[in-house]
């Protein structure tokens, strides 16, 4: 019996992995017709302190957060998914994903890229997509 997913919760940034995700997760949603939600996690702890203290810096790095996500919720309308959702949060992606995004979302698949340092094995996940794989109550594919 095959399974499958009516709705997919694709985590993404701007890097390279994530639009690899993307990709797979929209090209999947298209093929099955599934509903789609896309979310991205503002990383508050990555700012500097006076990006953090200064609020017009601090805005304009939330702004490029909601952008993002907005432009890859563009792109799978003009793909022709029918029902696409943004979820737009800060803190540390996995923490997020895993205790505010996945329960409020609910949905049967999660993928998300997997980012590895130049210096570790190509074998080994990146930290927040293992969280993610270890903790989601959901199905989880990691796209490389």
């Amino acid at each position: 019996m095959k399974k499958s997913f009516t709705h997919i919760l694709v985590a993404v940034d701007d890097s390279d992995d994530s639009k690899k995700a993307f990709e797979y997760a929209l090209t999947y949603a298209i093929e099955q017709q599934a509903e789609l939600t896309i979310t991205t996690i503002f990383e508050i702890n990555r700012l500097n302190v006076y990006e953090y203290l200064t609020p017009e810096t601090l805005a304009l790095h939330k702004q490029k957060t909601i952008a993002i996500a907005e432009n890859y919720r563009k792109r799978a309308l003009s793909q022709g998914v029918k029902k696409v959702a943004i979820v737009v949060d800060e803190g540390t992606p996995a923490t997020v994903i895993l205790e505010k995004v996945l329960p409020a979302v609910k949905p049967d698949l999660l993928i998300c890229g997997s980012k590895s340092k130049p210096n570790q094995a190509p074998f080994v996940l990146g930290s927040q997509a293992a969280l993610l794989a270890k903790g989601a109550s959901c199905s989880v594919l990691i796209i490389r």
